[in-house]
């Protein structure tokens, strides 16, 4: 206990917790430790219950130390309706001097798009510099067929019927571990599609992930899938679910699926699945830059704009500091270029090309 109501657990002391009382898929410890293997860390969350939850990564740095980052997808910091001012500054206090007592040197969070109400509790907080990102997609479903039809843009409805004619079939259901292993119709065509896109190796994750993600995320995790006239698989989503939210996590297609209209129709078969499934929305995320064609796709969905903010927290500045020069001259760039990166942590970014 380091501060009047906030514990600090990892997945063992998260066992026998209810999954259903964490605000979305990406605060569970069963994500958390899938998400923790892809960055070399360990899964910790910050919990005053009924007041304010952070779950992060806390990740080893070389020369000794830590820093913290949010588990890849969007949860940053819940803030309860119930949780006043001075309560969630005692509890940010705490998770710092906790953090500190860790030897973290920065913290850097992804803040959910569908819960500003968090980011705005968050504003004001003891040293934390909020970002505004490129946003995400989010589609109400919890309407009728016609009106999901009628938001979708003209020629996504086009390609609908397109792929409809052309026999292409979808399905939706439990993702199966042998879904996931390597080889399987799903992890080929996500692995080719990663490597046609130019995509980072950072995205290309081994089995152990999927295992992690499997057997964390249980009946939550569904693979979504297109086939043609021959059975074989020319799209695929995986995507996870909790409450009355579907989140789209990885997806893949082949090289002509846009001209045959296969994503148009996964995504509108998905977004049926999820009404029928009695969900509320579906968050597509968002493109791999700002406002880029993946985006623009997305919205042409029937989807709003929602605002994705990081937080970036400076925990040890003695340290950071000392990281930034070392980095800065192992990489050859000018300190203060380094400093104005929007990139955070700075010590941690790399020289393209």
């Amino acid at each position: 206990m380091v501060a009047t109501g906030l514990t600090i657990y990892d997945p063992e002391g998260a066992s026998g917790r209810d999954q259903r009382r964490y605000p979305d898929i990406y605060f569970t410890p069963g994500y958390g430790v899938a998400a923790a293997s892809t960055e070399g860390g360990a899964w910790r969350c910050a919990d005053w219950p009924g007041r304010a939850v952070v779950p992060y990564v806390l990740r080893p740095l070389s020369g000794g130390g830590y820093d913290v980052v949010s588990p890849y997808g969007y949860s940053g910091m819940y803030v309860a309706a119930g949780c006043g001012r001075d309560e969630l500054a005692e509890f940010w206090s705490g998770l710092r001097q906790a953090w500190l007592g860790d030897t973290v040197v920065t913290a850097f969070l992804r803040f959910s798009p569908l819960d500003l109400r968090s980011l705005t509790a968050a504003r004001g907080l003891s040293g934390m510099d909020l970002v505004r990102r490129g946003d995400t997609v989010v589609v109400r479903v919890d309407r009728g067929t016609e009106a999901l039809w009628n938001d979708l843009a003209p020629s996504v409805r086009r390609q609908v019927r397109k792929a409809q004619r052309a026999g292409l079939m979808t399905e939706i259901g439990p993702a199966k571990v042998t879904d996931l292993l390597y080889g399987s119709a799903f992890r080929v065509l996500y692995e080719e599609t990663m490597a046609r896109v130019g995509s980072s190796s950072w995205y290309v994750f081994p089995d152990d992930y999927y295992l992690k993600l499997h057997g964390g995320s249980g009946e939550n995790l569904h693979l979504a899938t297109a086939r043609d006239a021959d059975g074989d698989v020319v799209a695929a989503y995986l995507v996870l679910t909790h409450g009355d939210r579907a989140h789209y996590h990885l997806g893949a297609s082949t090289r002509n699926g846009a001209s045959s209209g296969v994503n148009n129709l996964l995504m509108w078969s998905l977004l049926n699945w999820a009404r029928d499934s009695e969900l509320r929305v579906v968050h597509l995320g968002g493109g791999l830059a700002a406002d880029d064609s993946l985006f623009r796709f997305k919205k042409s969905c029937g989807g709003e704009r929602a605002e994705f903010w990081t937080g970036a927290v400076v925990v040890d500045q003695h340290r950071y500091e000392s990281l930034l020069a070392r980095h800065a001259a192992a990489e050859g760039i000018e300190l203060d270029e380094l400093r104005a990166a929007t990139y955070f942590p700075q010590y941690r970014m790399r020289r393209s090309g």
